[in-house]
């Protein structure tokens, strides 16, 4: 996979974790548990493109 395909992968995954977190959100029956999980879980990714972009611009 080339790295800016890995990106656009980490891109989409990224979105689809923010749309999970709305959901959860929206959910009253929803445990704050899931939503903390989700959201270090996008932080990761974010790490991710964060780095992947720095070495594609080097």
């Amino acid at each position: 996979m080339t790295k800016d395909a890995r990106l656009h992968s980490l891109q989409h995954q990224h979105e689809q974790l923010e749309n999970d977190i709305e959901r959860s959100r929206a959910n009253l029956s929803s445990d704050s548990l899931d939503t903390w999980t989700l959201k270090r879980k996008k932080l990761a990714i974010k790490k991710q493109m964060t780095a992947l972009r720095q070495e594609i611009n080097l």
